[in-house]
């Protein structure tokens, strides 16, 4: 059932009307963007830093602020993904299969024209629905356990199957992604597959392995050009490009549609996170697509689905966070802490007590979200100007950029060799036209199918039958086998055609 509490609508708007409160939320969109930039320096990192310096501001400021750095951060991962074809979080790299290629045919600013306004109505629609199922949403969420995880979880894998033009090598590659996931411990704690290198013990870390593969690997093919982009003379100068990139994604409503939905719901579970919500919206819009065939080569849609899904996500994870006190990853961990540190404590009853903080949270991240455009299109418009910068003077900077980012996470020399050696696995894979992103859904997804695995047969064991009895379960077990099983059916289809031509 849908239920707004008018009153305490009344008294958030009551809490917004205040001259500062516009402040810290493009202060912290300032914050967020500069950090999702960077590689390796997710806004993660700013939320730890700046949870302490919040503590001294007013609870309804400080987390705006937070959550404007998360907001921020979520979208300036996408504009080196699309520019350089180096994600600056991990969320952000479905959006370099199709945001890059338009940077290489000089369209670049009308893919981070797109990129803006899909970030913009992620962020805004996905807290418009939230709002109006804020009440409820705690119920839904608590009907989600291990089965349900691994059923989704599973299904995020059959992905990898539609981010390639050819099926075999992604699943090939993607399977091998999942293999290097189990490197580590196991979840009863013992050593596989490290050969006595125990600094792998916890795995082989994700943003090592992303950079290697997104931004190391790389530099050998930029080598090879003087400019970022084919034909520097025909790159995109204009301020209006950027305007027709945005109305260009708002002409794919349908994937709008689609994915703010696809990522809401992502996003309200635990643990699953804007990657898997991204890879999942890409997904889908490939196979709703009348020309599958674009995808990869510079298809609007593909940047809008991802985007959408991506800013989305976040909305569904703050209303998880809220409702339930349960993190749907690191940043609402962090978040989570401040509502802490400012005397509230996330879960059923900060929604029976302090109904009208949440309200004001959501309204304030409408607020965001209008700020996000205004402030995109200045980042974009100086940011944008990349492309004319000689290959030369770049990789330089991509390469230190990159290095002190991985330094800065763990300071462990390890793993610069991580992504050194993922750079040449990266290097291979697209000099032999093996698709990168289904080995990074396969290496992200693998260690989670594992874990949701063991629970459920622990959960279930020896009633494997009582699985039958679980609707989601079974609603995602469907639509796994039927994302599996339609394409052939569909290729068998057309092949026949062709043949009675």
């Amino acid at each position: 059932m849908v239920v707004i509490d008018t009153e305490a609508l009344i008294l958030s708007l009551g809490m917004l009307l205040s001259w500062d409160i516009p402040l810290f939320c493009i202060a912290g969109l300032i914050l967020g963007i500069i950090l999702g930039v960077i590689p390796g320096i997710s806004g993660i990192i700013g939320l730890a830093i700046m949870i302490a310096p919040s503590y001294f501001f007013e609870p309804i400021q400080a987390i705006l602020f937070l959550s404007g750095i998360f907001t921020g951060s979520c979208y300036g991962g996408g504009l080196t993904a699309i520019l350089l074809n180096i994600p600056g979080q991990p969320s952000s790299l479905v959006t370099s299969q199709d945001g890059y290629p338009l940077t290489k045919q000089g369209r670049q600013n009308e893919a981070l024209g797109v990129g803006l306004i899909s970030s913009a109505i992620g962020c805004f629609s996905g807290y418009f629905v939230i709002l109006f199922i804020l009440a409820p949403l705690g119920r839904f969420v608590l009907k989600f356990g291990p089965a349900e995880m691994l059923a989704l979880f599973c299904f995020a894998l059959t992905i990898v199957g539609a981010v390639g033009g050819n099926i075999r090598k992604a699943l090939l590659v993607g399977l091998f992604g999942v293999l290097l996931a189990t490197i580590g411990a196991t979840p009863h704690g013992r050593p596989r597959g490290i050969y006595n290198l125990w600094v792998l013990y916890e795995g082989i870390p994700l943003e090592p392995v992303l950079i290697g593969l997104l931004t190391t690997s790389e530099i050998p093919f930029l080598l090879k050009r003087e400019f970022v982009v084919q034909q520097v003379g025909k790159a995109q100068r204009d301020f209006h490009s950027i305007i027709r990139g945005m109305v260009l994604a708002l002409r794919e409503w349908p994937t709008i549609l689609r994915s703010t939905f696809i990522g809401i719901g992502i996003g309200i579970l635990p643990a699953a996170g804007a990657t898997i919500a991204s890879v999942i919206s890409y997904g889908q819009a490939r196979r709703a697509s009348k020309h599958p065939e674009r995808f990869g080569h510079g298809e609007v849609a593909g940047v809008v689905a991802a985007e959408i899904a991506n800013n989305s996500s976040e909305p569904g994870s703050m209303a998880t966070m809220m409702c339930l006190g349960i993190p749907g990853g690191a940043a609402t961990a962090i978040l989570m802490a401040a509502f802490v540190v400012h005397g509230m404590n996330p879960g059923p009853y900060l929604i029976r007590d302090s109904l009208h903080f949440a309200y004001a949270l959501i309204l304030g991240n409408f607020l965001q979200a209008l700020f996000l455009v205004g402030l995109g299109l200045v980042f974009i418009f100086y940011l944008g100007r990349i492309v004319f910068i000689q290959t030369k003077v770049l990789i330089p900077i991509i390469v230190a950029a990159s290095f002190l980012g991985i330094l800065s996470l763990r300071g462990q020399v390890i793993d610069l060799c991580v992504a050194v050696i993922f750079g040449v696995l990266g290097y291979l894979m697209k000099r032999y036209d093996y698709p990168l992103l289904a080995f990074i859904i396969g290496f992200i997804l693998g260690g989670k199918v594992e874990e949701e695995f063991i629970r459920t047969k622990l959960l279930f064991s020896g009633q494997y039958y009582n699985l039958l009895q679980r609707p989601i379960f079974m609603a995602f077990l469907f639509i796994t086998i039927g994302s599996l099983v339609i394409p052939y059916i569909r290729r068998y289809v057309k092949d026949n055609k062709k043949m009675k031509k």
